[in-house]
């Protein structure tokens, strides 16, 4: 026979069985409660996974197809809600299949917890996010990995806040694998002691008993660890219940709200504001948005401006969710917010760069654009004239030459805040870039010619405007401007771009008129300007085909020999004929052009010194050098190259030059007149007395001949101040031993009133008009034979 256990030998087997069945409710109570909490947590952390505003999803390891993913992922790739489950993560990484799995394989084996890949959408974009994957078994059994995404396009972190975030992400995805593995045990170990009650039930009482206080402290501590959780969210996270009271909220939302310091519990937001601060009232998100998603029983996505203590304004992205009872009834509103203050000012930023100048912080090209885009729209509606006017400073590259890029900046902003200065709130102030303005104003008048006079009223207050002085680092800078004006509607075909073409063609119409002036645009300007456009192709094209030719004009003494001549280009065109000068010179300035044209006419200079007819004769060659030219680098060498290349005596050929260039970065041209000097080469200063004649640089620079302009001599036998100027600079001539040549001597009285002045040179018609090389040479031939 058996031996009894002592313990059942003193018991009946009736004892035993009421025993059994008292304890047994007991036992399955506990177990009901305990697996109601177990499911209440696993409720919980579904409904934080589901709605959650991070991208969240359970992978398959093995063939890389999604399990499960809350809203925020549905919304990111835009598949619809529940599209993504079931499809493979190939479909969405952008990188290929092998590269997938095998990332996919390190996760799996916790090798790697972080990853950066490409995500393609719905629609095709790639996305770059950052991913934390890390391996779990569901309820199921099933083993998954659990991803958190981030979207980090056009994001850049820095490495310290970079290695920061991911620290305490990875943190995160490892509590939440610790609770769920702790809720699968949990739920195990009620399983088997349900069973062991009806094994054993006194056994089980007293080991239920045990579990039951075990419990008691595992639920208490993972509701702390979920506190923290959520506590540690950079994010605001409020529970309220189904009458508005604020029920649970986390540190960031306490501290953001201002709330740390308050029993918040149980109030609404309403109650809440009245203990607070009126500066701190406006934190309290409206209730307008809570009703809105209970009416719609869906989550609500809003946008709130939140203000801070410190005058700050936060923005940020709140999606409300709704909870509901199983029988329909209001159970609870979850709010998460994310701080979107960042990523606006960004947005904002690039808005701003995009239709703004980054320097005076005016409308830049493109909103202008926008802008006359709509007022000729309003204007062909209305009826009503608007007009454009395009402004240019006056010598600004010379200020910023002279003073430097800051300066140039200063001078900007200066007069950018005084045009904008008066401007009605409808008219544009934009800056097209550079030294150039453009001003748009709309619906000036039904009248055309009103309209024309109120533009011009306006142009000529700015033009004044302009030309007040400005004080910057100290010093007094004042520039002009040219204007040019333009009026729309003008026509169907009339755009924005006709109309800034044409402000800017009468612009150059007022540059070329003298400067510091306004223009309005008119039709047969538009022609001159094609006209000139044309001219330039057609200049490129003649210094390639040879159409230029050079003219001479004899320079004589008082008894008519010839003693010089200056060199003076002409234009054969094929189909104008000849083209003066003035139309094609000013061109090339522009252009540079004039380079190669000064080299070429040089040459042919150089050339013609060494002919038969100038070999022998003591007679000078003057030549024309344009301050472009003589500023080149390497001017000099190219000189010298030309000198030796042809053969010419350097001590024939002088060089004319205008007292701008003279004056134009004075050290630089000492030093280059210096060393053309040393070659032998004399310089002459064109058109003396008309620019910025000053008697210093007549001391400093090798400088042989003055040329008296023409208009001093025009009129000199008949006005007495013409006189006294031609006499003042035969005086400072005399006095610094320097010649002088008259240009411009046309009449016996011209001639008559210099011979009695002072030994010179006399070039005008009276002694010989400008003729082609081959002309000039025959006539020094008769006179020789003569």
């Amino acid at each position: 026979m058996k031996k009894m256990n002592p313990f059942f030998a003193q018991a009946t087997p009736t004892g035993l069985r009421a025993l059994r069945w008292a304890a047994l409710p007991l036992a399955l109570a506990a177990a009901t409660a305990l697996a109601a909490l177990a499911q209440a947590q696993q409720d919980l952390l579904s409904s934080l996974f589901r709605q959650h505003t991070a991208i969240m999803m359970f992978i398959d390891p093995a063939n890389g197809r999604i399990v499960d993913a809350n809203a925020a992922a549905d919304r990111f790739y835009g598949y619809g809600p529940g599209k993504l489950i079931g499809r493979s993560i190939d479909e969405i990484n952008a990188l290929g299949p092998d590269q997938v799995a095998a990332e996919r394989a390190r996760a799996r084996s916790e090798q790697r917890n972080y990853f950066v890949f490409p995500h393609r959408l719905a629609s095709g974009e790639i996305r770059t996010v950052e991913v934390y994957s890390s391996p779990i078994r569901l309820e199921n059994g099933q083993d998954v990995l659990f991803s958190i995404i981030h979207d980090i396009t056009g994001k850049q972190l820095a490495e310290a806040d970079l290695l920061d975030y991911k620290t305490r992400l990875e943190e995160l995805v490892d509590q939440r694998t610790r609770e769920v593995l702790a809720a699968r045990q949990t739920t195990d170990r009620i399983v088997l002691g349900a069973m062991a009650v009806l094994l054993v039930v006194i056994l089980l009482l007293v080991l239920n008993m045990v579990r039951l206080r075990r419990s008691k402290r595992e639920l208490a501590r993972r509701k702390e660890e979920l506190s923290a959780l959520i506590d540690a969210l950079p994010d605001v996270v409020c529970l309220k219940d189904s009458q508005g009271r604020w029920r649970q909220a986390n540190r960031y939302a306490l501290e953001l709200f201002g709330l740390t310091a308050t029993d918040y519990r149980g109030l609404t937001d309403a109650e809440l504001a009245l203990r607070q601060s009126p500066s701190r009232r406006a934190l309290l998100s409206p209730e307008s948005d809570d009703e809105d998603a209970w009416h719609k029983r869906a989550a609500v996505r809003t946008e709130e401006s939140i203000p801070t203590p410190d005058g700050q304004q936060l923005v940020f992205d709140t999606i409300k969710v709704p909870l509901f009872h199983p029988d329909g009834s209001r159970d609870g509103l979850l709010s998460i917010g994310r701080d979107m203050t960042e990523r606006r000012r960004a947005e904002s930023e690039i808005a701003r760069l995009a239709y703004f100048d980054s320097l005076t912080g005016l409308p830049n090209r493109r909103l202008l654009s926008d802008r006359l885009d709509h007022a000729l729209a309003v204007a062909r509606r209305s009826g009503h004239y608007g007009a454009l006017l395009l402004l240019d400073l006056d010598y600004f590259k010379t200020l910023n030459d002279a003073r430097g890029h800051e300066v140039g900046d200063q001078v900007l902003k200066a007069l950018a805040a005084r045009l904008a200065a008066g401007l009605r709130e409808s008219d544009t102030l934009s800056r097209l870039g550079g030294d150039e303005f453009v001003l748009l104003l709309p619906e000036l008048s039904p009248q055309v010619h009103s309209a024309a006079d109120m533009a011009r009223s306006v142009a000529e207050k700015l033009r004044t405007t302009l030309t007040e002085p400005l004080k910057i680092d100290g010093e007094q800078i004042a520039l002009g401007a040219s204007i040019g004006v333009t009026l729309f509607p003008t026509g169907a075909g009339c755009s924005a771009a006709e109309l800034l073409k044409q402000a800017d063609t009468a612009m150059y119409q007022a540059k070329a008129a003298g400067r510091n002036m306004v223009r309005f645009f008119e039709p047969d300007m538009q022609a001159r300007a094609e006209m000139r456009f044309n001219l330039e192709a057609e200049l490129r094209h003649a210094v390639e085909h040879d159409e230029l030719r050079l003219y001479l004009q004899p320079q004589c003494d008082r008894d008519g020999r010839v003693r010089g001549a200056e060199v003076l280009l002409r234009w054969h065109h094929p189909h104008r004929g000849l083209i003066p000068p003035g139309s094609f010179i000013p061109i090339a300035e522009e252009t540079g052009l004039i380079v190669a044209l000064g080299d070429w006419v040089l040459r042919r200079a150089c050339a013609l010194l060494t002919t038969p007819e100038l070999a022998e004769q003591p007679m000078r060659i003057a030549v024309n050098v344009s301050p472009r030219q003589f500023h080149r680098s390497g001017f000099v060498d190219r000189v010298r190259d030309i000198l030796a290349e042809t053969g010419a005596d350097a001590r024939r050929l002088t060089f004319e030059v205008t007292e701008g260039l003279v004056i134009d970065n004075v050290h630089q041209t000492v030093a280059t007149m210096s060393e053309l000097a040393a070659l032998g080469i004399h310089f002459s200063i064109d058109d003396f007395g008309t620019g910025y004649s000053s008697l210093a640089y007549l001391k400093r620079l090798p400088i042989n001949e003055l040329k008296i302009d023409r208009s001093f001599i025009q009129d000199a036998p008949t006005d007495p101040n013409d006189a006294a100027l031609v006499d003042a600079i035969l005086s400072i001539a005399g006095h610094l031993n320097i010649a002088v040549v008259a240009e411009g001597v046309e009449t016996e009285a011209q001639a008559a009133f210099l011979t009695t002045r002072a030994p010179m040179l006399y070039q005008g018609y009276l002694y010989g008009r400008p003729e082609p090389v081959e002309a000039f040479l025959q006539r020094l031939r008769c006179t020789e034979d003569g």
